[in-house]
């Protein structure tokens, strides 16, 4: 169950491209609240930063209540990258958990080769163009709205780059802190032997800013996260 809940946070705090003039604000922060049924066990904080050319991420997330007195945890992610004419292009990624480094990616792209550090392990691995951190992913949708039926996308967290599938399920409206939200709904397309399902909720009037995600665990349980606010400061 700590585990779920850790994958949650971080996925919470933690999404084709138009450049950052498409209008994405300089500087958005977002907070979320990540529940079991209905009780609180997490919050996220994540707060992005742009000036057109560069980006950057800083997403902290940790146990609250009662999962806080059972696994207090502080878990804290930075990213760094460019804004090409139509993507996020991740440069750096470093994981901290209660202040200790735990894994890390610097991305090449002039050779298409990432150093991943996991802990003591240390590697370099291929990656194709579609490659994000698992921070920088999630902002992608703000800059570029998926279309289609589905979505193939490779992502690495430290440990490797894995390709995941999702189907576009279609518009949802979401009942939120902020109120009722026109959302677009994505769904990880799950392999047979794959128990462990993965829905995002997309804000369509808010630059596809991820607002609800749900972990499902082998045995059915859902995690969700929901957000709680939105602050975001507009180009002078």
């Amino acid at each position: 169950m700590i585990r779920t809940i850790l994958i949650v946070l971080l996925l919470a705090t933690s999404a084709s491209l138009h450049a950052a003039d498409a209008g994405v604000p300089n500087r958005v922060q977002i907070k979320y609240r990540v529940s079991i049924a209905s009780m609180k066990v997490g919050e996220g904080l994540d707060v992005f930063q742009h000036d057109a050319k560069t980006y950057s991420i800083v997403s902290e997330s940790k146990t609250t209540g009662v999962a806080a007195a059972l696994y207090p945890l502080n878990i804290r992610r930075e990213a760094k990258g460019t804004i090409s004419a139509n993507e996020l292009r991740p440069h750096s990624f470093i994981e901290l958990r209660n202040g200790q480094m735990k894994r890390s990616a610097t991305f090449d792209w002039a050779t298409g080769q990432v150093e991943l550090t996991d802990g003591d392990t240390k590697k370099t691995a291929p990656f194709p163009p579609d490659t994000w951190d698992v921070t920088s992913f999630a902002w992608n949708f703000a800059f570029s709205p998926p279309d289609g039926n589905d979505l193939k996308v490779h992502v690495t967290d430290g440990r490797r780059v894995t390709e995941y599938r999702y189907n576009i399920l279609g518009r949802e409206k979401l009942s939120t802190p902020l109120g009722d939200i026109q959302t677009l709904h994505v769904k990880k397309v799950q392999d047979p032997d794959d128990k462990r399902g993965f829905d995002v909720w997309l804000a369509v009037d808010r630059h596809y800013l991820p607002v609800r995600i749900r972990a499902t665990e082998k045995d059915g349980t859902a995690f969700d996260s929901l957000v709680d606010s939105i602050d975001s400061t507009a180009k002078p």
